[in-house]
């Protein structure tokens, strides 16, 4: 497993679903030999309104899996991400084992003890790694949500509310000045500003612009506003780089 873990929220059957995912993890194993795909699915007891792990069972939860965890990886279980939605916690694991039988029994054993039933199985697979890319793996709307998830942490670290509306700057690349120049009127009929210093181009030969508005920063804010500019870029041949903003303090 890698150092870089995170999480996106998402609608899986139109119910909400949390996702846990190592980013990195294609990177730390050998994509050849860990090739089969496996799942540990357990029903919560308690889930919240919205379906998903909350308070004390999480908690409780938490310990256990970390002993599954560390005792899949001896066996050869490497796991690469969770999921939880409609009641259900779903860990996943990638592994050289054939069938499920090694992980099962460390599954069986360590949730007994906590009370839970689990059900562990093989998933199928066109492809070796498809569920990891092609379900698990954040679009470019959730990527985009990760990080801005991690600005407001850090804005809210240093005393931000996240409440007042400010400036919020935004970066977009571009191959084209055509493309980029089309995207620039396009832009400003939606009341952003074109930053001073854009058009230039960066060390990597992208074409960088710089766009500003006044816009709320809370975390449906900034996500609704994040989709709409990673659309309008991509619609442009754009490719849209994230955002920063001040720190405000009331």
């Amino acid at each position: 497993m890698s150092e870089y873990w995170n999480a996106y929220v998402d609608l899986i059957d139109g119910k909400p679903a949390s996702i846990v995912l190592d980013m990195e993890v294609s990177q730390e194993l050998d994509m050849e030999e860990y090739k089969n795909a496996f799942a540990v699915r357990l029903p919560l007891k308690k889930p919240n309104e919205d379906g998903l792990h909350a308070g004390a069972e999480a908690d409780r939860l938490t310990i256990v899996e970390e002993e599954l965890l560390e005792a899949a990886e001896l066996k050869g279980y490497a796991n690469v991400g969770k999921l939880t939605t409609d009641g259900n916690r779903d860990i996943f694991f990638y592994s050289p084992h054939e069938e499920e039988e090694e992980l099962a029994l460390i599954a069986n054993r360590l949730y007994f003890l906590a009370g839970y039933e689990v059900e562990v199985f093989k998933l199928e697979e066109t492809q070796s790694w498809d569920f990891y890319f092609e379900f698990l793996y954040p679009d470019s709307f959730q990527f985009q949500h990760m990080g801005n998830h991690e600005v407001l942490e850090t804005l809210a670290m240093s005393g931000d509310d996240l409440e007042a509306p400010r400036r919020v700057e935004h970066f977009v690349l571009f191959q084209s000045e055509k493309t980029m120049k089309r995207f620039a009127d396009s832009i400003q009929q939606e009341g952003f500003t074109i930053e001073e210093g854009s058009f230039e181009k960066d060390d990597e030969g992208n074409y960088v612009m710089c766009i500003s508005r006044v816009d709320f920063v809370t975390y449906n804010a900034i996500d609704e506003l994040t989709d709409f500019l990673v659309e309008i870029s991509a619609r442009y041949q754009g490719e849209y780089d994230g955002w920063e903003t001040v720190v405000v303090i009331e």
